[in-house]
């Protein structure tokens, strides 16, 4: 056990480089946990409404959510209205069409 006013100091500074160290090791734990969330409402709308964007074939679409909130023909001008609409990163995609009632999203 530490008797001195030193000794004191250097304990309580090896256990704050502990904690930050912990802390850490961590954080990217908890950001790739973030990351594998990341617009997963999204991913599940499009793989459970495929009907939905047979209309918007051959169009870039960008989804908010469970919301088209904006599609073109033009990427730059469909990111530009979904920015206007308030949303800063927009998620766009490209629906292909494939033939018959088959589309294929990138």
């Amino acid at each position: 056990m530490p008797t001195r006013l030193s000794d004191v100091l250097d304990e309580e500074k090896a256990r704050a480089a502990q904690a930050q160290a912990a802390a850490d090791v961590k954080e990217p734990i908890q950001e790739e946990r973030v990351q594998t969330a990341y617009r997963s409402q999204e991913l599940e709308w499009r793989r459970t409404h495929r009907e939905v964007l047979q209309t918007f074939a051959g169009e870039w679409v960008v989804l908010e959510g469970e919301a088209i909130t904006a599609h073109g023909s033009d990427p730059v001008q469909v990111v530009a209205a979904a920015r206007a609409k308030g949303i800063k990163v927009p998620y766009l995609f490209y629906v292909e069409a494939m033939g018959g009632d088959t589309v294929m999203m990138m």
